[in-house]
């Protein structure tokens, strides 16, 4: 397999994963709207969301990263 077939698989794997948390992360907003009034499982699902929203950031600027590279190498 040819160097430029497999970072594009590798970008396709990031994609799913990147869709995953995004799916993850509204799901978890939305559980907080839903229950707000738990005050003790709140601040559980906010740090959680808040995890999740960097991850997702970092996981974008990593596939934008490998796309920029990927786009040298042809």
């Amino acid at each position: 397999m040819a160097k430029i077939d497999r970072e594009k698989e590798y970008i396709n794997f990031l994609k799913a994963i990147f869709l995953t948390f995004i799916a993850i992360d509204s799901s978890l907003i939305a559980y907080l709207f839903n229950h707000s009034y738990l005050s003790v499982k709140t601040g559980m699902v906010l740090i959680v969301i808040f995890i999740f929203s960097v991850t997702i950031i970092l996981l974008f600027k990593h596939i934008m990263k490998k796309i920029d590279e990927l786009e040298e190498i042809e």
